[in-house]
């Protein structure tokens, strides 16, 4: 089961990332958050098959070696640096000169602490890396809990703090800039991954107190690796849901307006049946399947806006006295919709002649 979570997460990875490469092309003015931000979805992709037992299992048995620890560390912490990076520059006025010696001093604290960690990191690995630590597969103790050397956990941990200072940053940029945000899918996406980042805390804090406690003897019954792939699949999964949610939301939007107009139209079907019979119609449907078989969600707005009209048509030349009605765009359509809606429910019980009487004064 989580082996299969983490293919789905790759998966979404590789929309995002293909996402956020069509995004660039169509970015004219200021392309350098974009291209950090794709930076950071390639590291994230790269990252999270490494997560998967048996590919790590045959990284390592390709190399001859533990190559699977140090390079999936590298890449996290990358891909932390270069996400991190981009919400900084999101975040701030680049026109501004103290905003951007700020966003710089920030961006290069980040990258000499990140260096330094995962430096230290390496040569501690370097010292012992046939460590059963950093072995993948059964044998390793990500899957088979036991006794580790402190050197080794102190390895992991160092890497760990760079690791989880970047998505606490990120988390804190992320709902900072969905609090002001005035765009409703960039507000949504924002706090969706922001969830995300929350758990990716989470995943930090796991790794922490499942090592230390190995340090002191203590041996949780559950595997690491059952652990932290839950947790990196409950992070990346929101976050790249989340970050994409701007490009993807609007056309969601627009199928539910599709699909809310596909119903208003279907409804006032019989009505328009019976009241347009005697007004010349553009391109009307043959039958009642032809009129639903007419799927194609950009139609629907023309189609019900031409239901709509041809309703206030049919009225008039049967009751030239009656007026009313623009039907042109929201909100006016919307209220004639709704208008058009309770004289159809009420026809189904009652003769359309008293209806029609009874509603004339509402026009």
């Amino acid at each position: 089961m989580l082996t299969f979570a983490l293919v789905v997460t790759v998966v979404v990875a590789a929309v995002a990332l293909t996402t956020r490469l069509r995004m660039l092309v169509r970015v004219t003015v200021d392309r350098r958050p974009g291209h950090v931000l794709a930076l950071g979805f390639a590291a994230w992709f790269l990252a999270v098959p490494l997560e998967i037992a048996t590919i790590a299992v045959e990284v390592d048995r390709w190399a001859g070696w533990a190559l699977t620890w140090p390079l999936l560390r590298v890449i996290a912490c990358a891909g932390g640096f270069f996400t991190q990076t981009f919400f900084r520059l999101a975040t701030s006025d680049r026109a501004d000169p103290a905003q951007r010696a700020r966003v710089t001093w920030l961006v290069r604290r980040s990258a000499l602490f990140g260096v330094t960690a995962v430096a230290v990191g390496l040569i501690l690995f370097a010292a012992m890396p046939h460590d059963v630590l950093f072995a993948s597969g059964p044998a390793g103790r990500m899957i088979t809990p036991g006794p580790v050397y402190p050197v080794a956990e102190l390895a992991n941990l160092v890497i760990l703090s760079y690791f989880a200072y970047a998505i606490a940053s990120i988390t804190s940029e992320s709902w900072r800039w969905a609090t002001k945000a005035d765009v409703p899918w960039l507000r949504r996406g924002l706090r969706i991954h922001t969830v995300g980042c929350v758990f990716g805390l989470v995943y930090c804090v796991h790794v922490a107190v499942y090592q230390i406690a190995e340090m002191a003897g203590i041996f949780p019954p559950w595997s690491e690796l059952e652990g932290d792939g839950a947790f990196v699949t409950m992070c990346l999964l929101p976050a790249f849901v989340g970050v994409t949610a701007p490009m993807w939301g609007p056309r969601l939007d627009g199928l539910a307006r599709a699909a809310r107009h596909y119903r208003h139209r279907r409804l006032l079907y019989p009505l328009w049946r019976r009241l347009s019979g005697s007004v010349v119609r553009l391109d009307p449907p043959k039958t009642e399947w032809h009129d639903r078989l007419r799927l194609w969600p950009g139609q629907q707005h023309a189609l019900v806006y031409r239901r709509v009209i041809e309703l206030w048509d049919g009225l008039l030349a049967s009751h030239p006295t009656m007026f009313g009605g623009g039907g042109l765009e929201d909100p006016d359509l919307a209220r004639d919709i709704d208008w058009w809606l309770e004289i159809a429910r009420a026809t189904q019980v009652r003769p359309i002649a008293d209806v029609l009487a009874e509603y004339q004064g509402q026009l």
